[in-house]
């Protein structure tokens, strides 16, 4: 089984998702790691070098490939997701076929209090209270949901065991 974990970011997705991968005996990954180990650029420089657009298709393409490789190796997997790919419809059509997607619910008070007010290596968090509030209905497509508000990523994992 691979379980995908969507969210805004600073919603705990790579946290929760070590700590799920930890309980399940599975193998964890980061797509946004993905992406950079096998470009080679980092997250920013896409987005400088490409904008956008460029970087969507990098993580769609990358994103592809890990799945066929999921699919192909023995044992579960916990995919921790960048906070727009459910916005790309391939990636959104791809991740809720093959996987069992949670989305990580957290209030945007709760994402500023964990990032700040600024954050220089994320492209987008310049317009983050809009952004969160667009993507907010495309996170709730997902077929589980989890409220993550003051609750460890160790309690974020232990209610996604509960729900799956």
């Amino acid at each position: 089984m691979t379980i995908s974990l969507t969210g805004f970011m600073g919603c705990g997705k790579s946290s929760t998702g070590r700590a799920l991968a930890e309980r399940l005996g599975a193998r964890f990954m980061d797509l946004d790691a993905e992406i950079v180990a096998r470009d080679g650029r980092t997250i920013p420089e896409i987005f400088r070098e490409g904008g956008e657009a460029a970087f969507r298709a990098v993580e769609l393409e990358t994103l592809r490939a890990v799945l066929d490789e999921v699919a192909q190796a023995p044992g579960d997997v916990v995919l921790a997701l960048g906070g727009g790919t459910l916005t790309v419809p391939a990636a959104r059509e791809i991740i809720l076929a093959e996987t069992e997607c949670v989305f990580l619910r957290t209030r945007f008070e709760t994402i500023r209090a964990r990032l700040g007010a600024a954050d220089a290596s994320r492209p987008l968090f310049a317009d983050a209270e809009a952004l969160f509030a667009a993507r907010a209905p495309i996170y709730a497509q997902a077929p589980h949901a989890v409220d993550t508000d003051g609750l460890t990523p160790d309690a974020v994992a232990d209610a996604i065991l509960a729900l799956l």
